[in-house]
């Protein structure tokens, strides 16, 4: 059985499903599962996150490639980055 390492309140759990995003460790930027910048990565160096929510308290930003996230998402989220005005403000973070 396949176990994925999933990044939850600073802390890697094993889950049996890979969640909602997966994240690139060293440059802190998180994608969807099928975006292909991500599947380009050595597989140590990718985690995955459950929710939205998990990536963006764990300080990861959104790729700018596969643009994980849209308006509707970023509404929900904002308060967690209250650095940025806009949805192109996150995705220029670095």
């Amino acid at each position: 059985m396949k176990l994925y390492r999933i990044l939850k309140h600073g802390e890697f759990i094993r889950s049996q499903t890979p969640g909602e995003y997966a994240g690139w460790g060293p440059g802190k930027i998180f994608g969807r599962l099928d975006c292909k910048s991500g599947m380009r990565m050595k597989k140590e160096n990718r985690v995955f996150f459950h929710r939205l929510e998990d990536a963006i308290t764990e300080g990861y930003r959104p790729c700018q490639k596969c643009r994980p996230i849209d308006e509707k998402d970023f509404e929900e989220i904002k308060h967690l980055v209250p650095q940025c005005e806009s949805l192109d403000d996150f995705y220029k973070m670095h």
